[in-house]
């Protein structure tokens, strides 16, 4: 089938950490199984031709998704959202940017994607930030979720920063780290550098936790990559080793530092790689071993 990870690892060491990073065209879409086997995601993008959760829901695993996380409520994150009533029975958990659309947004014929979300949104109202007991690692085989957040309105408190700029838009991106057996993840939505700054500034100690207890760090570039969400703050507190870049939209300009500045892994058997991409239906996926071991692989359809 396109687009599909074989999950014979899966299935013969729960210990295993699996992520995703599917092709999603202009959008973001990551799954993970944890080590417990949970299935979580972070985004809901797909493309005009491409669906992940219908990709995925043919393999016949979970009929739930365990834990959603929302970075932002962009279409591009959420436009794969109308596919899950056909696919799951239920989302048990959700974490998502306290922003929240325009409310014209929601009255418009043909965003479906839109009226989900509020209605997910309005069903999550008490717990639609870090739920502890879904990001504690006792709940995810021993994977720790750090997820930091400014909500729309927010005023900067670095002192660096020019005035008093306050957050909004695609600044109140939720940052999710995931830490296993050393190997980190970093997503972080759309974010742009003001945004990264900020939150570096108020939880600094906390990320660096995470980066410090790291011998693997791997970045989704924000904004898919885009040059105007680069920010060198953020490269060099995170020092990838590599970068997953999915795919930008129209004459949107990749920043080359995505593709230069990563330390680089070793991909397959001893081809050196800093950047990755998923090809057209296709996904580039990461396994980690609870040894802390991993293996980075690529699907092109």
């Amino acid at each position: 089938m396109e687009g599909l990870p074989s999950l014979e690892g899966a299935t013969m060491d729960k210990k295993q950490l699996w992520f995703t990073l599917w092709d999603a065209g202009r959008g973001t879409s990551i799954w993970i199984r944890t080590p417990n086997g949970k299935d979580h995601w972070i985004d809901l993008g797909r493309s005009a031709t491409f669906s992940p959760i219908k990709c995925f829901s043919r393999l016949g695993l979970n009929r739930s998704i365990d834990f959603l996380i929302v970075s932002y409520p962009d279409w591009s994150h959420l436009r794969d959202l109308p596919s899950i009533k056909k696919n799951y029975m239920e989302i048990r958990s959700l974490a998502r940017s306290l922003t929240m659309p325009g409310s014209g947004a929601y009255a418009k014929r043909l965003s479906r994607h839109w009226r989900e979300y509020k209605n997910l949104a309005e069903n999550f109202s008490s717990s639609c930030f870090a739920d502890e007991a879904d990001t504690h690692l006792s709940q995810n085989g021993g994977a720790i979720y750090e997820l930091y957040g400014l909500p729309h309105g927010t005023r900067a408190r670095n002192p660096q920063l020019s005035g008093t700029p306050v957050i909004s838009k695609l600044n109140t991106s939720l940052v999710v780290m995931i830490l296993y057996a050393g190997v980190l993840f970093v997503c972080p939505g759309d974010i742009e550098p003001l945004g990264w700054r900020e939150l570096w500034y108020r939880n600094s100690a906390s990320m660096k936790r995470l980066i410090d207890h790291s011998h693997a760090r791997f970045l989704v570039a924000p904004r898919r990559g885009h040059k105007h969400a680069y920010c060198e703050e953020m490269m060099q507190a995170i020092t990838p080793h590599a970068v997953f870049v999915n795919s930008v939209w129209g004459h949107s300009t990749i920043h080359s530092g995505y593709r230069s500045d990563p330390l680089g892994v070793v991909y397959v058997e001893s081809e050196y790689r800093r950047c990755f991409t998923p090809s057209r239906k296709g996904y580039v996926q990461v396994i980690v071993q609870p040894s802390g071991e991993y293996c980075v692989r690529q699907c092109h359809s």
